[in-house]
């Protein structure tokens, strides 16, 4: 089974490079451009892991993670912040918004794939292939 990854990018030169590179390792990807389609993709799919930028149009990254986690019919998966800001900074910023972690952009094609499998179930990493 393919993990169903959810990206949240406003960028298309990040977005279309974090798709392949998912792609590339197996998972299955979506994805949207602003906050709020965003929010409506993942409540109306099976997503497994989002990646998400902290500063998006419409509704921002934090408001992102509040309406998913106030979402008690929906299942919590894990939200991961997706953000060229310096590393401190934003991991600081993702956990004090609840994110469950960072992925620091520009992506790193060697290791970008591998970098998000701590985060899912084991049947569902692209290393169990």
């Amino acid at each position: 089974m393919s993990a169903h990854i959810l990206i949240i990018e406003d960028n298309e030169m990040s977005l279309a490079l974090a798709e392949y590179l998912l792609r590339q390792a197996g998972y299955t990807v979506s994805s949207a451009t602003d906050g709020r389609s965003g929010v409506h993709r993942a409540l109306q799919n099976d997503v497994h892991l989002i990646l998400c930028d902290l500063d998006l149009p419409v509704m921002e990254g934090s408001q992102v993670v509040q309406a998913l986690r106030a979402n008690g019919e929906w299942r919590k998966v894990p939200v991961l912040a997706f953000t060229a800001a310096s590393m401190n900074d934003a991991q600081r910023r993702a956990l004090d918004a609840d994110f469950d972690g960072c992925v620091a952009k520009p992506v790193d094609p060697t290791v970008f794939a591998a970098s998000i499998d701590p985060f899912l179930a084991p049947e569902l990493r692209a290393s169990q292939g």
